[in-house]
């Protein structure tokens, strides 16, 4: 899935998406009320952008949203949630071992080639293993 493409499944599932300056934070989302929210900060672009982008539609599209204040809530649960949901979508399970099968064996080289970050390309192993 396209960068363009992560905006669209945003617009189309009414998932407001706006910009910040956020030096502190990379991305977060929000739901207020049944509306989602997700804000990227300013400096966020290329992999960042589409691996920052699809955690937190992932947030929006799975509603796991935790409450900080509360101690039953586990956040833990609702981060994995949104990396499953971003992980299926940014690196599909057969496009992962199709490039595996192409030689694509180092870190580096398989989050170039989904265009996603080397952090990101872990949990993409991680999961997949």
């Amino acid at each position: 899935m396209t960068t363009n493409e992560l905006y669209a499944v945003a617009e189309n599932g009414g998932i407001i998406i706006d910009r910040f300056s956020m030096p502190k934070c990379r991305s977060v989302s929000v739901n207020d009320n049944g509306q989602s929210f997700v804000a990227l900060d300013n400096s966020v672009t290329g992999a960042e952008e589409r691996v920052c982008l699809a955690h937190e539609i992932g947030h929006c599209a799975t509603m796991s949203f935790y409450n900080i204040y509360s101690p039953l809530d586990i956040r833990g649960k609702h981060e994995r949630r949104a990396d499953r949901w971003a992980i299926e979508k940014l690196v599909p399970k057969a496009d992962y071992l199709a490039a595996l099968k192409a030689g694509y064996t180092e870190l580096h080289a398989l989050s170039e080639h989904f265009c996603v970050t080397e952090e990101f390309m872990k949990k993409v192993a991680e999961y997949y293993k």
